[in-house]
């Protein structure tokens, strides 16, 4: 059994070392991709920066902003002002994007605005709309609930037979109505006189 045990644990030792040789190879080869690509783009920046200065000298042309030390800069073939012509380019190069991304930062910040004022527009015609809607439903409410009054003292006025009682649920029925004065004066004038009193 212990002998069972050390040969399982040899090969155990063994499948590691494996897995840890593969891992370091693994390793190896990743940092090896790494320098390659590092020495290529390298290599692009030096053609770069060589490009740009030829440029530059074939053009002759003075730097926009009259800096002298620029303009001696470019004139030098010393490899160690490479670097500076370039940097120097780039930060030209960022000082307009810098401004131009402010124009785009103004603009959304005035469209966001804008957007701010409509939403507070569209919440109070929402809040409006929501008590136009809340005064609309208690009407039907009112209106269902004099119709059925209405129904009622229609029954009972039909089901009268005594002319007094007829006479006080004609009255309810004509309040329930809501009659104009016209309206009021042509059922006077159909009634006979003292019916409505």
């Amino acid at each position: 059994s212990s002998g069972i045990n050390a040969e399982y644990g040899e090969l155990e030792l063994r499948e590691m070392e494996r897995g840890h040789t593969a891992h370091l190879a693994e390793l190896q080869e990743s940092g090896n991709r790494a320098r390659a690509r590092a020495h290529e783009l390298l290599q692009e920046r030096e053609a770069e920066i060589t490009e740009l200065k030829e440029r530059l000298e074939n053009k002759k042309r003075p730097c926009s902003r009259g800096d002298g030390a620029f303009n001696e800069l470019l004139s030098s073939s010393d490899d160690a002002t490479r670097p500076l012509i370039f940097y120097k380019q780039q930060h030209e190069y960022l000082l307009e994007e810098v401004g131009r991304m402010k124009g785009v930062r103004e603009t959304l910040e005035q469209s966001l605005r804008e957007k701010e004022r409509n939403e507070h527009v569209y919440v109070s015609e929402i809040a409006q709309l929501g008590q136009e809607n809340r005064r609309l439903a208690r009407n039907r409410s009112r209106e269902s609930a004099n119709m059925e009054y209405l129904k009622n003292v229609m029954v009972r006025y039909l089901i009268l037979a005594n002319g007094s009682e007829r006479r006080q649920v004609l009255s309810a029925i004509l309040t329930v109505l809501q009659l104009t004065a016209d309206e009021m004066q042509q059922v006077k004038h159909k009634l006979s006189p003292g019916w409505l009193g």
